[in-house]
């Protein structure tokens, strides 16, 4: 299943919330999980995902990322916390 990315939630104020169990799995993250915060969230827009399990991303956010990789043409995104924030907020 592909799934495109959509935004129906705001979220703009910084109500990103996520399991600690999620936030652990991230260890590579040297943002800070920049992208849970509201004020100054960096993180790649998802162009498309596979069966909520790749994410194939803009490479917009952060210029050096340790979990985006580079898949043909395309990037894609490794990163625990990104993959639950699309599968929980749909962003």
């Amino acid at each position: 299943m592909i799934g495109m990315a959509t935004t129906d939630m705001d979220i703009s104020m910084g109500n990103i919330e996520l399991e600690d169990e999620i936030l652990r799995k991230a260890v590579d993250c040297d943002r800070d999980f920049s992208c849970l915060d509201g004020k100054g969230r960096h993180m790649c827009g998802v162009e498309y995902a596979v069966n909520d399990s790749v994410l194939f991303v803009k490479g917009d956010g952060a210029v050096y990322c340790n979990y985006r990789m580079y898949y043909g043409d395309g990037k894609v995104c490794n990163c625990p916390v990104r993959m639950e924030i699309y599968k929980k907020y749909h962003i």
